[in-house]
């Protein structure tokens, strides 16, 4: 089974600058050793600064630190997090998944399996993960089936996982009734579990979850109708495993944690998934489209859905624990903030956002009414917004980070250009490392990429019109790359400002 490893990167050390700049108080340091490899790194300080504290937040929620700090076996109990099971009598230990996180998830749960060296049952399973996120588990790397299900980049359900998907319903309908199922749920996993109900096929699913997102649906609406036409979202996977325990390891990529909505809730029987709902989402974003979900969903409405008809294992203990979230990530941040010497206003968002750009342009007017008082000098947010594509003919290149950092660059431009008076850095990134159809993250403003901008002769509206931000901070060397971080908990922004001495 192929493996990647992720090596170690230390940023060269560079102190904050002292010649023309030193005007400005600046808390000197350096940027700490991370495992992602941060491309075109940033000159100014300032903006190191803000990397800085966005990859504390990211390394946080690492999935294999988070699942292996909270995850203990005895000989005979298994504690994850605050709950404990008992499996004296398990014959073995059935681990399936899928996300963006999920490899990492996967080494985590070994290591603090093996941490007290206690005999183990014996493990099998399968997880779908993308490509280029996998981990090196150690001793116990073959009793899981790790399928890289679908490419970088392309957030998408494949043939693979839909036959992926075919094995892990297959694991946990043979699991034995002592036995313990360990689900690894992650961001992505609505992508990577797929299993059409009959009369839709992948290709539909594909045409319709992309025709959602044009019409800039938010997760919720795309998981809400997504649910209703799978055989293993919406607690598929619940109804169908036979095993005693069904333990789902979360990471939440869905703000507020609503547990149906994580990955579309595979393991998740309440609420049901709802059609009228679905139905609704459809006739609101896509009126008068495609006749045979609409067809589907309507009849579903005339089909019972207990929270518990049809389980194999009418006894089957049900136990979800989300082990991190976008909070984990924003706190994680402001701890390092602090230790860099900034004083911080954060806040993670519990539901969607609405439109990036709007978002953008507010976090630039913030930055600004920072500059004029003496109590905040940083700005961190997690969150998630939208993106309303325009027509594919004229449609770009970009993600919502990328759209929402042009958008605040663009403020600036429409507002007197870039501040003399201050030195603002500012950064908006996926914490998997992906952002939209792209190998962005995401992308970063400073003086330096907008004095690129304005050698150029670009104009941001333009880009920002046909949501072509990528190939604005592509010429502007603007963006955050980092790769698959292993991990997916929504997106973080860090805004800087460092006002001149009096």
């Amino acid at each position: 089974m192929h493996r990647t490893w992720i090596s170690k990167y230390s940023a060269s050390q560079q102190k904050r600058p002292s010649s023309s700049d030193s005007s400005y108080e600046y808390t000197t340091h350096t940027m700490s050793n991370t495992s992602l490899q941060i491309a075109n790194y940033p000159t100014q300080q300032l903006t190191r600064d803000a990397i800085s504290i966005w990859l504390a937040g990211v390394e946080a929620v690492r999935a294999n630190r988070v699942v292996e700090s909270q995850t203990n076996w005895d000989g005979r109990w298994l504690t994850i997090a605050d709950q404990r099971f008992d499996l004296k009598n398990a014959n073995q230990i059935v681990v399936v998944g899928a996300g963006k996180a999920t490899a990492g998830m996967l080494s985590g749960l070994y290591a603090g399996l093996q941490r007290s060296q206690k005999k183990l049952p014996n493990i099998a399973g399968w997880i779908n993960v993308p490509q280029g996120s996998e981990f090196p588990v150690g001793p116990l790397e073959n009793s899981v089936t790790v399928c890289m299900a679908r490419p970088q980049g392309c957030n998408e359900p494949t043939d693979t996982a839909v036959d992926g998907t075919r094995h892990i319903l297959n694991h946990v309908q043979q699991a034995g009734r002592n036995d313990c199922v360990v689900a690894l749920i992650s961001g992505g996993g609505s992508a990577l579990l797929c299993s059409p109900i009959d009369g839709i096929s992948l290709g539909e699913k594909i045409k319709l979850t992309r025709a959602l997102s044009a019409a800039g649906a938010n997760i919720e609406q795309l998981n809400s109708v997504r649910r209703c036409l799978s055989n293993i979202k919406g607690g598929g996977m619940a109804r169908q495993c036979n095993g005693g325990h069904l333990i789902t390891c979360i990471i939440s990529d869905v703000l507020g944690d609503p547990l149906d909505l994580i990955a579309s809730g595979p393991t998740i029987l309440e609420p049901a998934p709802n059609p009228a709902q679905a139905i609704s989402i459809m006739s609101q974003l896509l009126p008068n489209q495609f006749p045979i979900v609409c067809d589907a969903l309507n009849k579903q409405l005339h089909m019972s859905s207990g929270s518990r008809k049809g389980l194999r294992n009418p006894q089957i203990e049900l136990a979800p624990i989300v082990l991190a979230n976008n909070a984990s990530a924003v706190d994680a941040a402001g701890q390092k903030a602090v230790e860099l010497g900034y004083r911080y206003w954060m806040k993670s968002e519990r539901q969607s956002e609405g439109d990036a750009s709007h978002l953008g342009r507010h976090f630039a007017q913030q930055l600004i009414s920072t500059r004029e008082q003496t109590q905040i000098d940083c700005i961190i947010s997690g969150g998630e917004p939208t993106v309303v594509l325009p027509p594919e003919a004229t449609r770009g290149l970009g993600g919502r980070n990328q759209q929402l950092t042009l958008a605040f660059l663009d403020w600036f431009d429409q507002h007197g250009g870039w501040p003399q008076d201050a030195q603002i850095a500012f950064v908006s990134g996926g914490t998997d490392g992906e952002d939209g159809p792209t190998d962005a993250a995401g992308a970063y403003v400073e003086q330096d990429v907008f004095a690129q901008m304005k050698k150029l002769q670009l104009n941001p509206k333009d880009y920002l019109e046909k949501c072509d931000a990528y190939r604005f901070f592509q010429k502007t060397a603007g963006l955050l790359q980092t790769g698959p971080t292993g991990t997916n908990v929504c997106d973080l922004r860090v805004g800087l400002v460092c006002k001149p001495k009096a």
